[in-house]
């Protein structure tokens, strides 16, 4: 095998760490977001979410799925999602539970929405469900910094 062709083969292999984000909490900046409050327009709590990436041909792929905790109702349409990023979250139609790896080689296929945000609003402080869910109750969202 070429060098250059390993060279590939190991950038590729890499590659969900820098897009997945770092897998010990040293490398979290205190300035990043805790979260976000999105009012969404289904209900995708149970569904696997993936990151989207988008490449320089304008390809679309799919990749570092996650299955729980990643989406969790406030109250009414009004949701907390633990996420670094929110504009590159798309969800899938499988269920958490039906999950298997084989997926990984298809999830364009099990793509349900690319863009299922109506309102983003970025926590910056670690608040509680009771904390959010007062924010929306008391129309008081406009404490938080709103993004979409």
């Amino acid at each position: 095998m070429s060098l250059m062709k390993k060279l590939v083969i190991a950038i590729v292999a890499a590659m969900p760490l820098f897009l997945c984000g770092c897998p010990d909490d040293n490398c979290v900046d205190e300035h990043d977001p805790k979260g976000y409050v999105v009012k969404m327009k289904n209900d995708y709590t149970n569904r696997v979410i993936v990151t989207m990436f988008v490449n320089s041909s304008n390809d679309t792929s799919y990749c570092c799925a996650s299955l729980r905790n990643h989406t969790i109702k406030i109250t009414g349409d009004y949701y907390k999602l633990n996420s670094a990023l929110y504009y590159d979250v798309a969800y899938t139609s499988i269920m958490a539970e039906d999950w298997n790896e084989f997926f990984s080689d298809s999830l364009s296929k099990h793509i349900a929405d690319t863009d299922p945000f109506e309102e983003v609003y970025v926590c910056h402080h670690d608040y509680d469900m009771d904390a959010l869910k007062a924010f929306i109750e008391n129309n008081s969202l406009n404490k938080l910094e709103r993004l979409k």
